[in-house]
């Protein structure tokens, strides 16, 4: 200990031998008394050099704390911080996982119709990534609908963060359908570190998928759709001069690939057709309640002749789901200008081919008109010569008299006719017969058919026209009327024949269709309602007479 202190004041002391600044005193060196001069330092000045214990021992206990104090390690040490973590650190925070919520804008909607399926992640925080997962399925098909979008609400007094997805749910077979459960991955931030979650739909998505009607071809379900053409040139076009044509099919509640062409209605003589691109779109309406899609087709026009061009009118069926009725979109019959044309503004395609009476006829029925009128001039000079009056009145008298005869006679030979009085007959026949009689009528006429979609078109007309049927004919229905017609029919065996009907129409399977109407006539043809009652009966025995001469 001596030792050190001694090896400081040796250096404090060279220091001052050799000129530099004030000394500064070391440890346990008293300081100068108040009011007396520090000493003064010469001219050259050095940075001092700070005390060091590279020399000497250090004392052990020097520094050492007081028995029952805590040792401060580093400036600004908070003797309130939580023990086992530096300073400046907060360990994180627990927030709870997002939670995933779905809403459905139609749960029973028709086969191939678009179904809006909101997906709303609710969180406490900020998420980081949010990544949607589809899943695969025969039954459905899923498509995301735009980008998400997020939200804040206050629920319960706490601010949420909404993240909202939307899907496209398009059905791919009719009946109860229910959908892979959905899942959100990604990561939160919380307590300066990214947590990662996973959201699945906790409850499950369920559809009643409603089947097509099989009198409306090719089936499209719609809410509503418009058809547009436009050209861009205006006034007289000349021949050989290509024009652009513009079609646009506008839908509400269908996707993209949905809509069809109008390409293969687009024939007629006197232009070529050259189609250029296809545009399509898709999206949700500007409201946001909707599916919206648009299809728009370019082609070049070149006409080929002078004179009126026609362009032919074009349509589309589509089925209305707000109001289950069939309804056709139409875009009407549009007529071009085209320089150099035959008489009259025709075109020379309607003088020549198959349009040749378009010209001709009216051209004949003016030449017709003059020519009456010179013979008539000419029948009114020859009328002043004598006896042709009388002749002329005769022979209009006799014409009207062979005209007046030939009515009567037509009168008379309708009246006659059987045919009226046979149409009444079988009228009056038809609504005395009995509603089986009908029934099997409908099923002899429908199993003319060589194809399932045709027996099903077949019956059902037959079924309206004959029995009054009302609705749908949806497998129930057609189910519940033949047991109710032919009571003794097997009801497993009937609902299986159904069923392989559904299948071959809507899913594509194959279907022995003569082996599935034999036994369709076996469960309702002739006799059905009483053949089981027959069987359960019985056999009749008579009493038999007791033996003669027993013992």
């Amino acid at each position: 200990m001596v030792i050190w202190k001694t090896a400081r004041l040796a250096t404090a002391l060279l220091w001052l031998c050799i000129g530099g600044v004030e000394a500064q005193p070391y440890y346990g060196q008293p300081q100068a008394q108040y009011g007396q001069t520090p000493p003064q330092a010469t001219q050259w000045g050095f940075r001092p050099i700070p005390p060091t214990n590279a020399q000497g021992v250090p004392p052990s206990d020097q520094f050492a704390p007081n028995p029952g104090q805590r040792p401060y390690p580093m400036p600004g040490y908070q003797p309130s911080w939580p023990p086992g973590y530096p300073q400046g650190y907060m360990p994180p925070a627990q927030t709870a996982p997002p939670r995933l919520e779905w809403s459905l804008d139609e749960n029973q909607p028709y086969l191939q119709q678009p179904v809006i399926l909101r997906l709303d992640l609710i969180s406490r925080g900020n998420l980081s990534t949010a990544n949607l997962e589809l899943p695969g399925s025969n039954d459905v098909l899923i498509k995301q609908v735009g980008e998400p979008t997020t939200s804040s609400r206050t629920t319960g007094g706490q601010r949420e963060i909404v993240n909202a997805f939307v899907l496209s749910v398009i059905p791919l077979r009719s009946g109860n359908l229910d959908l892979p459960p959905l899942k959100i991955t990604g990561t939160q931030a919380g307590g300066g570190m990214a947590q990662r979650f996973e959201s699945v739909t906790a409850r499950p998505i369920g559809l009643r998928v409603r089947p097509p009607l099989s009198s409306v071809q090719p089936w499209l379900p719609l809410r509503s759709l418009t058809l547009k053409s436009s050209i861009d040139r205006e006034g007289t076009l000349e021949p050989g001069q290509p024009v652009t044509l513009m079609l646009e099919i506008a839908a509400v509640g269908a996707t993209e690939a949905q809509l069809p062409s109008l390409e293969s209605q687009l024939t007629g003589p006197g232009f070529r057709l050259y189609r250029e691109q296809t545009l399509t779109e898709s999206g949700l309406s500007p409201e946001g309640r909707d599916l919206f899609a648009r299809r728009t087709e370019y082609y070049t026009l070149v006409p080929q002749t002078g004179g009126r061009l026609n362009l032919p009118e074009m349509s589309i069926a589509w089925w209305n789901v707000d109001r289950d009725v069939r309804e056709v979109a139409r875009l009407p019959i549009k007529t071009l200008n085209v320089r150099g044309g035959g008489p009259l503004g025709l075109s020379a395609s309607a003088l020549s081919g198959p349009g040749l009476g378009v010209f001709w006829l009216p051209l004949a029925g003016l030449l017709l008109l003059l020519g009456g009128y010179w013979g008539g001039v000419y029948y009114r000079e020859r009328v002043r010569q004598p006896g042709l009056a009388l002749k002329i009145a005769l022979s209009r008298r006799l014409r009207t008299a062979l005209s007046s005869a030939w009515r009567q006679l037509r009168r008379a030979l309708t009246r006659l006719s059987p045919q009226p009085i046979l149409a009444r007959a079988r009228a009056s026949w038809s609504r005395r017969l009995p509603p089986s009689r009908h029934f099997r009528a409908c099923l002899h006429r429908a199993n003319r058919a060589t194809t399932p979609g045709e027996w099903r078109e077949r019956f059902e007309r037959e079924a309206r026209a004959r029995l009054c049927v009302q609705g749908d004919l949806t497998p129930s229905a057609l189910a519940q009327g033949i047991l109710a017609l032919r009571p003794g029919a097997d009801r497993e065996t009937l609902a299986r024949l159904i069923a392989e009907l559904d299948a071959a129409l809507y899913g594509r399977r194959t279907l022995d269709f003569p082996r599935w109407k034999r036994e369709l006539m076996r469960q309702a043809g002739r006799g059905v309602g009483f053949r089981n009652r027959t069987n359960n009966r019985g056999k009749v025995r008579w009493a038999a007479l007791p033996a003669l001469n027993p013992g």
